[in-house]
């Protein structure tokens, strides 16, 4: 889809780079206020209770909704501009919990880091690697050191479950929560989080190697 910014009425920022405008976008976005500021690759633009971030080249990717609470976002997955959105964003600890079936976007909410813990967003199937990888599959029935943000079964207001595990049957992951589990598809964005390790040489303070956003491979 190609975007003609010739019409509406947009006030083009001649010298305004993509990343000042999409700063600006997510700005409007955590503020609750609209925008309206265009350069010739890119476009923001009010929509209702929303505003809309369009490129030249792949039309609208990403609609921020600034009026309800919680304000969320809905990225297009694998758009030229996903990973600067999401860099930003996680930066603001707003993370990919829900993904829209109909066109493969994502919602971003802001998440709180449960206490002692680093947060990840990777791939369902990068996940159950690390689980493999650490030997967590042959503890069956012990508590873990991992997290997963999930939407709970009907009535549950958590959203931060215990991971007890992760089986793979012909490329569909089911995580093993206590008492449910969840189906996912192998190339589906988890965000989920893994107890931080005292160090023995830093009087006890947490081991933060590794990233707190890791940005998944597009596809």
């Amino acid at each position: 889809m190609v975007v003609d910014f010739e019409v509406g009425s947009s006030r083009s920022s001649e010298g305004v780079s993509d990343d000042v405008l999409i700063q600006a976008f997510l700005d409007g976005f955590i503020q609750g206020q609209t925008v309206l500021k265009s350069n010739q690759n890119l476009r923001i633009e009010p929509l209702f209770d929303s505003m809309q971030l369009l490129s030249a080249k792949e039309g609208v990717i990403a609609t921020a909704k600034v009026k309800n609470m919680p304000i969320t976002m809905k990225v297009r997955y694998g758009v030229l501009y996903w990973d600067a959105l999401f860099e930003r964003l996680t930066t603001q600890m707003f993370y990919p919990l829900e993904r829209v079936a109909q066109d493969g976007s994502y919602l971003f909410r802001f998440t709180e880091v449960p206490e002692g813990y680093s947060i990840f967003c990777t791939t369902a199937k990068e996940l159950w690697r690390a689980c493999w990888g650490r030997g967590f599959a042959v503890r069956s029935g012990i508590p873990l050191d991992l997290l997963i943000w999930r939407q709970g079964p009907a009535g549950s207001k958590e959203n931060w479950f215990s991971l007890r595990g992760m089986d793979c049957d012909q490329g569909t992951l089911r995580a093993k929560m206590l008492g449910w589990t969840s189906t996912l598809d192998s190339t589906e964005l988890v965000v989920w989080a893994r107890r931080e390790t005292p160090s023995p040489y830093a009087g006890g303070s947490a081991d933060r190697s590794g990233p707190r956003g890791y940005i998944p491979f597009r596809q």
